[in-house]
């Protein structure tokens, strides 16, 4: 297979600027994460002693700009080939980051372009394929080199406070995926706060694909 002749800390500084090795090796362990779920490929190409890993092809230089734009936000690699993959997941996580990030100027002290935020939110939010178009970046830095290994922005911005807000404490139930808590918690929220109505429904969805699965299991069970 003919590579693209390009490695993983290339790749990485061509996209973002990033010196891997100097400024982020972390970030090029996420990297290596997503080669190894298969999201990312790679060959090899042995030498005498070693084995140097480049990428495939031109290609997955998308690939891998998009999914460490999406690794900034979700952190397990399974999330982020599941965004790539499933669209009605896709869909869900965009109304996510939606309730998060819009209207926000900065977050966990990383600098957001409300813009790009807005354009990421479109583009996550279509059928187009993320292994094609580029995502919006709207981090001024990536979150990955700014919080180290520690957590993902997520769970960082549920926790970074021990009195949660409303919002942050419906997201912190859906992110648990106890849905049954997230809807009671929707039914004491006010509509009019930035993000409850796209809660509200993704929330609906996933107890109505529940409710769905349990009524397929219920029919199986007669025959």
């Amino acid at each position: 297979m003919t590579s693209s002749g390009m490695t993983i800390p290339d790749a990485i500084y061509k996209l973002f600027g990033i010196k891997v090795a100097k400024d982020s090796p972390f970030l090029k362990n996420k990297a290596n994460s997503l080669v190894r779920n298969g999201l990312i490929k790679t060959v090899q190409k042995k030498h005498v002693q070693r084995a140097t890993v480049y990428l495939a092809d031109t290609a997955q230089l998308t690939v891998l700009h998009n999914a460490l734009i999406i690794n900034a936000i979700y952190v397990d690699p399974k999330d982020v080939k599941q965004i790539f993959d499933d669209i009605a997941y896709r869909a869900e996580c965009a109304q996510t980051i939606k309730a998060l990030l819009s209207g926000m100027n900065s977050v966990l002290g990383i600098a957001l372009q409300n813009s790009q935020v807005q354009a990421l939110i479109d583009t996550l939010s279509s059928t187009v394929s993320l292994y094609d178009i580029k995502l919006p970046n709207p981090f001024s830095k990536l979150p990955q080199v700014a919080m180290g290994d520690n957590t993902g922005m997520l769970n960082a911005l549920l926790v970074q406070s021990s009195t949660l807000a409303s919002t942050d404490t419906i997201l912190m139930a859906y992110l648990q995926s106890d849905w049954n808590k997230a809807q009671q918690l929707c039914e004491q929220a006010d509509d009019s706060v930035l993000g409850v109505t796209e809660l509200k429904q993704a929330i609906a969805l996933q107890l109505q694909e529940a409710s769905d699965f349990d009524d397929l299991l219920d029919q199986m069970r007669n025959f």
